[in-house]
């Protein structure tokens, strides 16, 4: 579940009604598996924010990570991304030469 609020007060917000959904309903949430990241807009993010608790336990901060395939990052760059995308086509490169190398030895 990825959750997205424009202040940390919203997300607190938003956990207080995952919360209270997951009791009536038997569920917990593994605080273990939750983080959170806050984007650093350029001037607009403090240097100190209110924690993020679920079910009481605190939930860990994130600096980067991956979600759906792509690398997100706090300092709103996408060069982790770029990079995880160039070796992969790099991998992908390499295998297709290979594969077609055996091709080009039996033309001659």
């Amino acid at each position: 579940m990825l959750m997205v609020g424009p202040t940390a007060r919203s997300i607190r917000e938003m956990l207080v009604v995952c919360e209270a959904y997951a009791a009536s309903h038997g569920l917990i949430y593994n605080v273990k598996n939750c983080e959170f990241m806050i984007f650093k807009a350029a001037g607009r993010c403090p240097e100190t924010f209110p924690s993020i608790t679920l079910n009481g336990m605190s939930v860990k901060q994130e600096f980067r990570f991956k979600y759906l395939g792509h690398i997100l990052a706090d300092v709103l760059k996408d060069d982790d991304d770029v990079e995880r995308e160039r070796r992969s086509l790099a991998i992908h490169e390499n295998m297709l030469a290979r594969k077609f190398a055996r091709y080009a030895d039996h033309g001659k």
